[in-house]
Formats: C-alpha cells, structure tokens, sequence
C-alpha cells in the first residue's frame, strides 16, 4: 500500500495514522502499534509504520515467531509431573523440536502420524492424547480445580503413588502392560 498511485489510498492511510496517534482505539493503526508493543524491534516497526514506510517482514517474521515460541521457551526444563500447566506435558512429552526463529521456513514440521494413513478415529485419538484432551485422571483429577495429587493416582495398577499421566500409562502402568508387548 506505501508504494500505490492511488491518491484516495494514500489518503486514507494518512488519515488512519492521523487517528492511530490520537486516542482512537478503532484504527487499523493503532491495532498495529499496540501488536508491535512487545517486539524485540517493536519501535523500529510502529516508527516505520507512522512514516509510512515498508516494514522488513523479514525481521518482522524472526520477532513474531520468537514472541509465539515464549511460552515453549517458559516451559523448557520443567517437571510434568509435578507442574500443572498443560504446555509443559506437551513440550517435554510429545513437542516436535523447534527450528531456530531465523529460519526462512515453518517453524514446526507437521508430524508424522498426521501424514499415513491411519483412520480418522485413531488420528483422532492420537492427536487428543499428544494435546492431553484425555481421560486420564492427570486431567480429569484436575477438573474440580484441586491440585490434589490423589485425585491423580492411577487406578489401573497397584502403585498407588503414581500419578495417571501419559508417561506413567505408556512406560510404566501394569495395568496397560498388555497394550505395550
């Protein structure tokens, strides 16, 4: 849109940028500069937005994806078994690793379940087991909001100390040892 001929189009940029420096929330940018807020390089973007500039989505990609890959990062080195948080199961458990922010490419690889050819029932199932929407009672024992550790004793084996979580039923449960062998 900065390099167009149009003169209505330019107009109604620096109108929009008029309103994105007063007070008006309800501009298109305005909405800009608040996502820019907590980028590596945010006022180097809302700078280059105001004067109408092109923006380097290049650098703008690298900041976006190390903003989305905080909550990975936040999770990295965290016990499962002891934090509740569903993001760290999933990052320790089952997570695909991660290309570094500065690669040109997705982030993320699509996971090799999802490429066979598998019924829709079983992609299912495994795609609910690696996102933890289960019946496991790491999961439903927390339903009552109660970080309880007894409501998230398996039942399935004799070991009343551990915890039903996805590790403990696919490694370690006597009760599913027969689904294992």
């Amino acid at each position: 849109m900065v390099d167009s001929n149009s003169n209505t189009l330019r107009g109604f940029m620096n109108a929009d940028i008029f309103l994105g420096n007063s007070d008006a929330s309800n501009c298109w940018t305005r909405q800009m500069k608040d996502a820019f807020s907590d980028l590596q390089n945010g006022t180097v973007y809302r700078s280059d937005l105001l004067q109408c500039r092109k923006l380097k989505f290049s650098n703008l990609r690298i900041d976006l994806r190390f903003r989305h890959q905080a909550v990975w990062r936040e999770a990295h080195g965290q016990d499962p078994c002891s934090c509740l948080k569903m993001s760290v199961a999933y990052h320790n458990w089952f997570a695909l690793p991660e290309r570094p922010v500065s690669d040109a490419r997705a982030p993320f690889v699509l996971p090799e379940y999802l490429k066979m050819a598998l019924s829709k029932s079983v992609m299912r199932s495994v795609a609910r087991f690696r996102i933890r929407g289960h019946g496991l009672k790491s999961e439903t024992g927390l339903y009552g909001r109660s970080p309880d550790r007894s409501a998230r004793v398996c039942n399935l084996c004799e070991n009343g100390d551990s915890v039903q979580d996805e590790k403990h039923v696919l490694f370690s449960c006597i009760g599913t040892e027969h689904s294992r062998h």
